[in-house]
Formats: C-alpha cells, structure tokens, sequence
C-alpha cells in the first residue's frame, strides 16, 4: 500500500475535446454567484492565473493611486507572485507568521501600517492549509486604515471561516484554477471585487489578448499525462525506489524534478505567455469540476482531522492552532514541522511513505527580493523544517493510520 505525496484534482483531457466538438456556453458568472452566494455589488473577471489577477488589481490600484505603491504579505509564497507585485508598481513589505503557524503575525501588520503610513495600498492575505482565524479583525484593520484588503484564495476555494466563504472578507479575492489546484484547467483563475471600474479596466486590458487554444497548452497537458502516469498506483511503486533513493543520497537532479516552483527568478516584464484570456471550453469545465467542490474538502477535512487526532509524538508540531479547525478549511494538505527533517523524510521512506519536504518557500530569502524587508525568521525557521502529509481523496483510510502509526513511532 504506497501512495504519491500530492494527486492532481480534476482536468480531463478529453473532456476538453467534448467541451469544444459541444459548443456549449453555460451562465458561469450566475452559477459562481449562487455558488458563493454573492449579492448583486460583486463582479466577476476570469483570468489565464490567479497570479495575473492580482497584477490587475495592483495595476489598477497604482494608476489610480501611485503614492500607495506599498503592499503588506507574508514572505511564504510562490515567488511569482512578487514578481506580479513589482511589474505592477508596487513594492512588497514582508512580515513574518507567528511561531509554528500560517497566520501572518498581526502585531506586526499594524507597526508596517503605522511604519509606512499612507504609502500602504493594500494587504495581501494568503489563505493556506487552514484559513487564518483572525480574518475579520484583519479586514477591520484594513478598513480603519482605508487600505484594500485582496485575499488570495488560491488553494482555498470552497472553503469557509465563520460560515461565509473565503472571497468574501476583502476587496477583491484571487482565485485558481491551476495545474495541483481544487479545480484545475491547467491554467485558470478568477478575481472577485466591489468595483465596476476594475471590472471594466480587466476587460479593457485583455481585450486585445488571444483567447486560450488547446494546443497553447500542449506543454501543460504532456505534463498531465506524465504525472498522472507517474503517480499511478503500479508505476509509483516502481519508480519509489528511484526517489528514495535520490532523497537518501541527495541527488540533486531528481529532486529538482519532483519540486514545484523550482527556478525562482526576476521577471523584468510582463510575460507574452501569460497575455491569454480563458476559453468557454475552460470556463464550462471549471463549472462542471464545482459540484464536486465540497465533497472533496470534505474527505480532505476527514484525512486530516485523523492526522490532528491521531499524531501524538512529542517531536512533531502542527502548522496550525486549535481555533483554526473551527471552520471549513480547504485542507490541501497535512503541514507538520520536524526538527531534524531530513532524518524524518529518510525515515518515512524507509518506511515505504512518500511526502513532500516543501509547502512555500520564503521569498524574501532570494537575492533579487532580499532588499525589500528584513529576515521573516519564524516563516523561515518553519520552512527549514517543515514536511507536508498527504490528505487528497482517494488514500485508503488505513494508508493514513499507517502514516500517523510511522510518525508515532518515530524517535
């Protein structure tokens, strides 16, 4: 019994074919609406990433305002992200987590807004593995300050805090529907916002942007295909050994391969690959992968309620607190922090168990970001030891007493 460290959710290569041969066009704007139960003053833009959303809003931010040209996130997240940030305008104030957590100290947000005053335009809040419990305090501070609180739901969607869903709290929200996401068209996702004249500015932006063709993907579907394959139950356990092996005797090569976000860089422009705008075929799998939203969080939501109950070794400290299983997480995965974590992974591989030694990273330790905040510790300390357990659908409930029974024994 051997499982993969992460599944992918979703795309279907030929129901892409259908969806095209079909030509239907469904009222996705009405669908998503209902879905979230968003009232009438919400307005809805598709977008080739999440990432590409965020550039819009920071864009239409700093055109209207270029004296609030500050943005205030956590340093743990995909370097891409920044990249948007800087292409936009703006300039990225890093703040650190509190201690063995996700949750951006909060403390240390209102000494920033204090810090820099009127120069802050906006707050970016990350929704990770559980959604941050202190939400709605965070979005009041923003609103003392008139500054525009973006959430990104990225690897949240569907999931709630104090029975409304993620989204909803702040400004606008960014979401996706990306490769290893919920709801995955290869490439895809969504922005929410208050704001007509967003809306408007999105439309009057892409307008001249090629809609999305099924061959501009060709790289990302070989990829499916390769990783599905990969991850299937007799060729994982034939090729294990092979990362095992790699993981064991630190060859670096394999484990770049089976790294996400492995080549961190500057872009100096805005990408011509990311100039697309999302086909009706993607937009109508997107609606059509939604009615499995919630199912699916929910078997995430057992996998790891049986982690935080049944884990009770002293060496291991959960990435997140009590309060945050108060609401309906996304779950995506299992984060746990391990002191000496190469001795943890080798074991769990000595054990026939395949997990992932990364969530984010903390991109304020690349050298082209370095300049922009000091050291976020904490993220950091928690990066270095941090290792994630699976919690997708599809692992057999006994796979995951095997795990929790493996870490229990661990020494």
């Amino acid at each position: 019994m051997l499982y993969p460290r992460q599944k992918i959710y979703g795309y279907s290569f030929y129901r892409q074919l259908k969806n095209i041969f079909l030509n239907k066009k469904y009222d996705s704007v009405d669908f998503i609406k209902k879905f979230f139960e968003l009232n009438e003053e919400y307005n809805l833009n598709f977008v080739f990433k999440a990432r590409i959303g965020l550039f819009h809003i920071l864009s239409f931010l700093f055109k209207n305002n270029k004296k609030k040209n500050k943005i205030i996130l956590s340093s743990f997240t995909v370097f891409d992200m920044i990249n948007m940030v800087l292409l936009a305008g703006f300039e990225p104030i890093f703040i650190d987590h509190y201690k063995n957590s996700s949750q951006i100290n909060i403390n240390q947000l209102k000494e920033k807004i204090n810090e820099f005053n009127d120069e802050v335009g906006a707050v970016l809040l990350t929704h990770y593995n559980v959604n941050n419990s202190e939400l709605s305090e965070i979005s009041n501070i923003c609103k003392q300050n008139k500054i525009i609180l973006i959430e990104d739901c990225a690897i949240s969607i569907g999931s709630k805090f104090d029975n409304d869903y993620v989204g909803k709290f702040g400004d606008y929200s960014i979401f996706s529907f990306g490769f290893y996401k919920f709801i995955n068209v290869l490439s895809g996702g969504m922005v929410f916002s208050k704001n007509k004249d967003f809306y408007n500015f999105v439309i009057e932006k892409e307008k001249n942007w090629e809609e999305i063709k099924i061959y501009n993907l060709y790289k990302l579907i070989i990829k499916s295909f390769f990783v599905r394959l990969i991850s299937s139950k007799i060729i994982f356990k034939l090729i294990f050994p092979i990362i095992k092996f790699a993981y064991k005797n630190d060859i670096t090569l394999i484990k770049k391969l089976l790294t996400n976000d492995p080549k961190p860089h500057k872009k100096e422009s805005f990408p011509s690959e990311y100039k697309f705008r999302l086909s009706q075929t993607q937009i109508n799998d997107i609606i059509f992968q939604f009615k499995n939203l919630k199912y699916l969080r929910k078997l995430r939501e057992i996998n790891y309620r049986a982690y935080s109950e049944g884990i009770k070794n002293e060496k291991i400290i959960f990435f997140h607190n009590k309060q945050n299983l108060l609401n309906e997480n996304a779950y995506l995965n299992f984060p746990i922090i391990v002191k000496d974590k190469n001795k943890f992974i080798s074991y769990m591989l000595d054990n026939e168990i395949d997990i992932s030694p990364q969530f984010y990273r903390s991109v304020n330790e690349l050298s082209f970001l370095s300049k922009y905040s000091k050291t976020t510790k904490l993220i950091q300390d928690s990066v270095s030891n941090l290792v994630t357990l699976p919690t997708y659908s599809g692992i057999n409930k006994y796979y995951i007493r095997k795990i929790i029974e493996t870490i229990n024994r661990y020494r």
